[in-house]
């Protein structure tokens, strides 16, 4: 038994694993992704799940093939998704933060790291915005919202502010399940 979890942990660290990790996490995330375009109630929430595959990909790898999978995983959504709401969100955002997450946790200077995590989100939400404006031109994202008038923008501006935050401790809850039980528990790793 000694020798299987010595011949264990030299395969979880060989290129072949790595490579076979990365398939199987974009396999996932493309499944996912392609699934929204038959679940467009979960345009949302579809490219936060495949986003939280780029956790094992970094918790099991490291932050290279962790890149190279979002990478892979963006480039195809383009041409195989055709929910490109949902394709937006995941390339813009939610498939390479998890993995900018994760180096942040590992960073001393809070304010640092909230500054860092604010302004790649607000970039991120400018960048969505404008690219939703020039590709759904007959699509208002401020539809329904008129009775606010000029408080629309700036209160879905906080509303997406507050989502923010509850993905971020949700993100941080789903690293620490997936280190602290599922690796321990179901993959009975270190």
């Amino acid at each position: 038994m000694p020798n299987a979890d010595r011949s264990d942990k030299k395969s979880y660290g060989t290129t072949a694993f790595r490579v076979a990790l990365g398939g199987i996490c974009s396999a996932v995330c493309l499944l996912l992704m392609f699934c929204s375009s038959f679940l467009p109630g979960l345009s949302y929430a579809i490219p936060v799940f495949a986003g939280v595959l780029m956790v094992v990909m970094i918790v099991e790898t490291d932050s290279r093939w962790a890149i190279a999978t979002y990478c892979a995983v963006s480039l195809l959504c383009i041409f195989i998704t055709p929910n490109i709401e949902a394709s937006l969100l995941f390339i813009l955002f939610m498939g390479y933060y998890p993995i900018l997450q994760f180096w942040l946790s590992k960073q001393k200077n809070k304010l640092f790291v909230w500054a860092v995590k604010l302004a790649v989100f607000n970039a991120a939400i400018i960048i969505y915005y404008q690219l939703f404006k020039y590709l759904f031109t007959s699509v208002d994202m401020l539809e329904g919202t008129e009775f606010l008038g000029k408080f629309a923008l700036p209160l879905l501006w906080l509303e997406a502010e507050v989502c923010f935050l509850v993905y971020d401790k949700f993100l941080s809850l789903m690293v620490e399940v997936y280190i602290n039980w599922f690796r321990k528990k179901i993959l009975r790793r270190k």
